[in-house]
């Protein structure tokens, strides 16, 4: 009989790891090396992290678009004092004024001096004349277009202008100032856009001034201008969801730690 010595029990069987009293070695499978990663490997981490910032999009609040002013259309009838719900006159002798010559629905805006040397001026403030809710973080740095139709004839000596200024913490910052006399015709309907400046952290209420002013009236040209349809588009920006938020923070994380395993 061959006699085996411990020593010879311990070079077949040790794997390496705690020994038990008898000397023997108590051990499981040995641990698999992990290859280094190779550049494919790298890119397939990049497309799960791809993938997973493309299912945070997917989870998020998107962008929504609303009207700045109230009662673009002017088909609400207003309160005493106001020309349409939400929509006052400036103090002149040629009022502002509804028409029933409208774009779209019953009615639109009319802005006229007739007698010349005089000025039509609608405004709104979007909170305190609108009833619209104060604006909030979610709009700060958008630029928003302000739209509308409009046709007419400012005469000779007249001119149509928009004002739009941003109100807030900052004071009253000006925000867009053109003249559109040139952009219409006085006997079908034309669409004018302006882009305003970027609306600034703090503001809360938006304030818009649109109007004719005219001198004598020659030429025989009327001074009146139509207006509808007003809009000026806020966009706000999209809002991840939190629990899309979490997916993604984790994926992210699972795909360092393999690169980590693997480095």
């Amino acid at each position: 009989m061959v006699r085996r010595t411990e020593s010879d029990f311990r070079k077949r069987f040790q794997f390496g790891g705690p020994r038990c009293s008898r000397g023997a070695v108590i051990t499981g499978p040995p641990e698999p090396v992990l290859p280094p990663e190779t550049p494919g490997d790298k890119m397939h981490h990049l497309r799960i992290a791809a993938a997973l910032a493309a299912a945070l999009l997917a989870g998020s609040v998107g962008a929504t678009t609303t009207n700045g002013f109230a009662n673009g259309g002017f088909e609400q009838a207003g309160l005493s004092g106001q020309i349409a719900a939400g929509w006052l006159t400036a103090a002149t002798s040629s009022p502002a004024s509804r028409s029933t010559d409208a774009h779209s629905g019953n009615y639109s805006l009319l802005l006229s001096a007739p007698n010349g040397f005089d000025a039509s001026i609608a405004l709104q403030d979007s909170v305190g004349h609108g009833g619209l809710a104060p604006l909030g973080a979610a709009i700060v740095g958008d630029r928003p277009w302000l739209s509308f139709w409009a046709k007419g004839d400012a005469s000779t000596t007249g001119n149509a202008f928009v004002k739009l200024q941003y109100f807030g913490s900052n004071g009253n910052l000006l925000a867009l100032e053109q003249q559109f006399q040139s952009l219409i015709n006085p006997t079908s309907w034309s669409l004018v856009s302006f882009q305003a400046a970027a609306i600034p952290a703090g503001t809360t209420a938006l304030f818009l001034e649109i109007g004719t002013a005219v001198g004598p009236l020659l030429d025989g040209r009327p001074n009146a201008v139509l207006v509808d349809d007003l809009q000026l588009t806020l966009t706000t920006a999209p809002v991840p969801e939190p629990t899309s938020t979490a997916l993604l923070l984790a994926g992210l994380a699972g795909v360092a730690a393999i690169a980590r395993r693997r480095a």
